[in-house]
């Protein structure tokens, strides 16, 4: 069994915008989300949902519409359990406010 840390990101769209997609063969544990607020002036709210695998045939949310105040980080910090094809996924309110990082432990 292979162990890889992955990083995966993505900036804020008002569209659901997939940020990591879990390969197949593999199963992965995300470590860690960051959602961090660039604007320096104006809240933003994020949406973070998996769907893919045949364990989430329809869209399952981690967060919805969460408030992340200007210049400021959210930060999720309890492990989510991937298998090959779920798809994490996350919508702002406003382009541009919001960045998203994900810290990925893929197991091959």
């Amino acid at each position: 069994m292979a162990n890889t840390f992955k990083s995966a990101a993505t900036g804020s769209r008002t569209a659901l915008t997939t940020m990591y997609t879990c390969p197949s063969a593999t199963s992965a544990v995300v470590h860690a989300i960051y959602l961090s607020n660039i604007d320096g002036t104006n809240d933003a709210t994020v949406s973070v949902a998996i769907s893919g695998s045949a364990n989430f045939d329809h869209r399952s949310y981690i967060l919805k519409t969460v408030d992340v105040p200007a210049d400021s980080t959210l930060v999720i910090e309890k492990p989510i359990n991937l298998e090959a094809g779920d798809v994490l996924k996350a919508v702002a309110s406003a382009n541009g406010d919001l960045q998203a990082f994900a810290s990925v432990l893929e197991i091959t």
